[in-house]
């Protein structure tokens, strides 16, 4: 086994002195050395973290929402689960975005999926009686609202991801 300290490869074929004092790899890049170890942020801007952020905290809200309201059993259920997905799918994709990387476009398809089912569910659980009882309009009406524009913004936070990454050349480091 070699002892090797991760700073240079001895067998690397285009090591330019035999004592490793030149380490450029010859493909004009200025500052690539050490077998292109240069740090990856494909988005150094951070682009998105408005839109996750949102995300965030609409799920906040539905789980403020089920703690603050009198609503029915399934009702206050359904908002506080799924409050609390939507806030930690928000918190990871800003989480991601804050280290310049992309979001992830499964985290923002299930916000949307999750916006679809807030959209039918006071619908589906219906304003009968037992379980799919809607104990308050308001939040049958925030469970809509919050619905439509988790569907908003999961799609177009999908799309601009998957259109970003198509853009940018996605590898780690060059070896």
């Amino acid at each position: 086994m070699s002892e090797y300290d991760g700073t240079e490869n001895p067998e690397t074929p285009w090591r330019g002195d035999e004592d490793g004092a030149s380490e450029d790899d010859a493909r004009g890049g200025e500052g690539l050395t050490g077998g292109d170890r240069t740090p990856y942020g494909p988005n150094p801007d951070e682009r998105g973290k408005g839109l996750s952020a949102v995300a965030g905290l609409l799920g906040l809200a539905l789980v403020v929402q089920a703690l603050a309201l009198e609503l029915a059993a399934g009702q206050f259920w359904n908002d506080a689960l799924v409050g609390a997905t939507l806030f930690v799918a928000g918190a990871y994709n800003y989480y991601r975005r804050s280290n310049e990387e992309f979001g992830s476009i499964g985290v923002a398809s299930l916000v949307a999926l999750l916006g679809l089912w807030l959209v039918a569910s006071p619908f589906l659980l219906g304003t009968g009686s037992g379980l799919a009882e809607t104990a308050n309009d308001l939040g049958f009406w925030t469970d809509v609202v919050v619905g439509l524009l988790a569907v908003g913004l999961g799609s177009y936070s999908a799309y601009e991801i998957r259109e970003r990454r198509r853009d940018v050349d996605v590898r780690r480091t060059a070896t």
